[in-house]
């Protein structure tokens, strides 16, 4: 309980928040693209930005928090007991709300032809049932 009273601790909540804004931020501004974009190298361009932007992330904030930069390593290492409880948590509620802060701007800022951020989506005119069906054709059909 006596680390909450000290400066690293809040050094380290406060570098695990700006540096989950700053990731979501990027991804999903990579994830959002560009509708103007006809070339097929969208998910090239989105996975060299998570990648980067983690690598760089990690150099930057390593030192200070450990650059978990998500609620789900955080836990990891909670479970492994690398942690404290108190630490994992301030972590997580850090995270999750750096999320939120990271979507929101992307979400303010995004072009006004761009509905979603980034959210996989059914093709319009068609539901999830047809969508369903037609896999399942394609698969019967490969296995023949």
């Amino acid at each position: 309980m006596s680390e909450i009273k000290t400066w690293a601790f809040w050094r380290a909540a406060l570098a695990e928040f700006l540096g989950t804004i700053i990731f979501i931020f990027i991804g999903l501004s990579a994830a959002i693209g560009d509708k103007n974009n006809s070339y097929p190298d969208q998910e090239i361009k989105v996975a060299f930005a998570f990648g980067l932007a983690v690598a760089t992330l990690a150099q930057c904030i390593g030192h200070i928090s450990g650059a978990h930069l998500n609620p789900a390593v955080t836990l990891g290492l909670l479970v492994s007991c690398q942690m404290s409880v108190l630490r994992a948590l301030f972590y997580m509620v850090a995270q999750i709300l750096g999320a939120v802060a990271g979507s929101a701007i992307v979400y303010g800022i995004r072009p006004e032809t761009t509905d979603s951020l980034g959210v996989n989506k059914v093709s319009n005119g068609f539901f999830l049932v047809q969508e369903l069906q037609n896999w399942r054709q394609i698969q019967s059909s490969n296995h023949n």
